[in-house]
């Protein structure tokens, strides 16, 4: 397009070189004195044109480069991430030199004061007047002076780098210099480190800090008049149980809602950490006893209150004081940790106590258990062994009771919905049913009854090895569970059910007959039936 364009502009000129030529061609001033003189102007004039043309040709191409490379530079300032702006001995911005000035700012910034520019309510001028300096000294002070230009600034919502440059003009007149700035937004780069250092010293479940940081104030605190000093550590009970029976969800929730009572309890001072899986820390800097056992207090009482619907807040709480003297804070964690877990062995049977009733209470608030189904499965247990001529002392009736009490909880880990189904269930519905025996075998354990736990396991295994969950047969399977699978099977289907017409005791009994060498140990099946027979 430049060359044609180029071309057009001498078209006139052309023109009439073309039509000296023609006239001289035509020879009708043969004989003319001055023809020869016309000859020599028109070869000079072809020449001259050509000439110009062709510097013309040059000047359009180094013209065209020079945008190109323009062109290149404002693609590569623009996508350089900085901003670029320069500003005279006036502090007028004279120019912007990439697109990221106007990012930074949220508009065009030529022809405004840098100082204005970069207002941080600096009332006192201290920005104009570095600026100033800078341009009434010679290049190399100038740069010094520069130097004392505060390198960051809040914009906004950003945090923006600046870096100045004094670039001398030819002859280095001061009036003529000019001050490169380059602004560098640092907003998501101190962000990120902002969320690693955060990420380093705190626990990503309960935005505690976590061991490392507390490890880190340890020494710190150490060196400094933090006396009275105490520490706490806590450990939450019941998070195994609830891991292994409702998911890590449920066991996470739990660490959660401790985190929360731990920092209602705690002054903003107080350092908290989780210290371990469910053992936590706090330290309490210029705290004595008596307000230790205050904050202890606290814990307990806002825990109390927690209801998350499955497994009690729960937590052992061991405390130590330094009044004076040298601190050593590895000892003083150390006679916390013993003390807590002192107090979770006192605490321990209280708790199972407390685990069972909350997992009763929402075993039977599903109706997943016809009332009266414990009890009478445990009078009929004990009577059976008597009858059987078993010796039922203290311990046997104890497992019993517990048996009794805790068969089925393993129910709870499961939907009503499946449990209580009335249409015919399928194959994924029987799985999930099945899964009730580990269930029931985890809770049992977890809350210390390692007997029952494993009776649990095996009451569904079948004499003829077809049962679940070990497919166990004959004599593999435990004594009383055996003996209990038989007295839980017989109350079942003598009472209300959702799923299946009530039995009488007849029928019931008739059913248990069918069911010995396949389903039951034949031998305590028929003694079974002759036991009821004689209770009628």
């Amino acid at each position: 397009m430049s060359r044609i364009v180029g071309e057009n502009l001498f078209e006139v000129e052309q023109e009439v070189l073309q039509s000296a030529i023609s006239e001289v061609e035509n020879r009708s001033d043969d004989g003319n004195d001055l023809l020869p003189h016309y000859n020599f102007l028109i070869g000079h004039y072809a020449k001259l044109l050509k000439l110009t043309r062709k510097v013309f040709h040059i000047s359009d191409i180094q013209g065209q480069s020079l945008q190109l490379h323009q062109a290149e530079l404002r693609n590569l300032l623009d996508n350089a991430n900085q901003g670029f702006l320069t500003f005279g001995p006036d502090l007028i911005v004279d120019r912007q030199y990439s697109a990221e000035c106007s990012r930074i700012f949220g508009r065009k910034i030529a022809g405004n004061r840098i100082t204005e520019l970069l207002d941080q309510g600096d009332s006192s001028g201290t920005l104009q007047t570095i600026l100033q300096n800078a341009f009434s000294c010679s290049a190399e002070q100038g740069t010094l002076v520069l130097q004392q230009f505060p390198s960051k600034f809040h914009i906004g919502e950003k945090d923006i780098l600046v870096e100045c440059k004094l670039i001398p003009q030819p002859g280095e007149v001061a009036d003529s210099a000019l001050v490169m700035m380059i602004l560098t937004d640092e907003t998501e780069r101190l962000r990120a480190e902002d969320q690693i250092q955060f990420l380093s010293y705190h626990d990503k479940l309960t935005m505690l800090h976590n061991r490392a940081y507390v490890e880190k104030v340890l020494p710190e605190l150490e060196k400094s008049d933090v006396l009275p000093l105490s520490i706490i550590m806590a450990d939450m009970n019941g998070l195994k149980l609830a891991n292994d029976v409702f998911g890590h969800q449920q066991g996470d929730l739990l660490l959660v809602e401790l985190a929360r009572a731990l920092k209602k309890s705690c002054r903003q001072t107080d350092v908290i950490g989780r210290w371990g899986g469910d053992e936590f820390v706090i330290l309490l800097p210029r705290t004595d006893k008596d307000a230790c056992d205050n904050i202890c207090g606290r814990i307990h009482k806002i825990c109390d209150a927690v209801d998350v619907g499955v497994i009690p807040l729960s937590v052992a709480l061991g405390a130590t004081t330094k009044e004076v003297g040298v601190l050593r804070l590895t000892e003083m964690l150390s006679t916390a940790e013993t003390k807590m877990y002192t107090d979770k062995l006192i605490k321990n049977k209280e708790g199972r106590k407390t685990i069972i009733a909350s997992l009763e209470k929402m075993f039977l608030s599903r109706g997943l258990e016809e009332i009266g189904h414990r009890d009478r499965t445990a009078e009929m247990a004990v009577g059976f062994a008597n009858f059987m001529g078993v010796d039922v002392g203290e311990s046997e009736a104890n497992l019993l009771k517990q048996l009794a009490q805790l068969h089925d909880i393993g129910k709870v880990a499961i939907s009503a919905e499946i449990l209580t189904c009335k249409r015919s269930l399928t194959a994924v519905d029987w799985d999930i049913i099945k899964s009730h025996s580990e269930i029931g075998y985890r809770i049992a354990q977890s809350i210390g009854e390692s007997a029952v736990a494993d009776i649990i396991l095996a009451l569904h295994e079948r004499w003829d090895g077809d049962g679940y969950p070990l497919g166990l047969s004959g004599a593999q399977i435990p004594y009383w569970a055996r003996v209990f699978a038989v007295i839980d099977v017989y109350d079942v289907i003598t009472h209300d059910r959702p799923y299946a017409p009530t039995m009488d005791e007849q029928k019931a009994l008739l059913e248990i007959e069918t069911a010995s060498g396949s389903q039951f140990d034949p031998k305590l099946a028929q003694l079974f039936v002759e036991y009821m027979d004689r209770g009628r």
